[in-house]
């Protein structure tokens, strides 16, 4: 891999670097927080974007640093789409209330999904079922000539 030298007297040399110093990382780091992107960090640093991708695959700490990095900066949309949210913004409350929804809200949901009794029975204990509540059942399902797609029943009724 290579990095911009800037220790070098002749600007636009390359030197050969296996990894970054602990100074690169920090400065990287430091940039990044401050909201530059990945290639314009490396730019001003003049470090090799590709070295520093590879640092980041290969040092977990350093992996941990960055994620931590844009951790700290996906805090700081949310904060701002929260304070958009109580100036009134139908569109920040509906992303916040999606993404972060009061904690009485996620009973309603599992309510919702949950499997009731009726999910668990077969077709005929359904059949049976409709047949004490004397509920009226289709000719072609009482036959149960019915395929799995149900193809014949449908055929029937057309």
């Amino acid at each position: 891999m290579f990095r911009w030298d800037r220790q070098s007297e002749r600007v636009g040399e390359l030197i050969t670097v296996t990894e970054l110093s602990a100074e690169d990382r920090r400065a990287y780091l430091e940039l990044l927080l401050r909201g530059a992107s990945p290639a314009v960090a490396c730019q001003q640093l003049n470090l090799d974007l590709f070295t520093v991708v590879e640092a980041v695959a290969d040092d977990d700490d350093f992996r941990m640093e960055v994620d931590a990095v844009y951790d700290a900066l996906s805090q700081n949309v949310a904060a701002r789409l929260y304070q958009e949210a109580m100036k009134g913004s139908v569109t920040a409350m509906t992303n916040w209330l999606k993404h972060r929804p009061p904690p009485e809200w996620s009973s309603t949901v599992v309510e919702r999904l949950s499997v009731s009794s009726w999910d668990l029975m077969s077709d005929e204990e359904l059949l049976a079922h409709a047949r004490l509540e004397k509920i009226e059942i289709p000719v072609e399902l009482e036959r149960g000539d019915d395929t799995p797609g149900g193809e014949s029943a449908s055929e029937s009724v057309s």
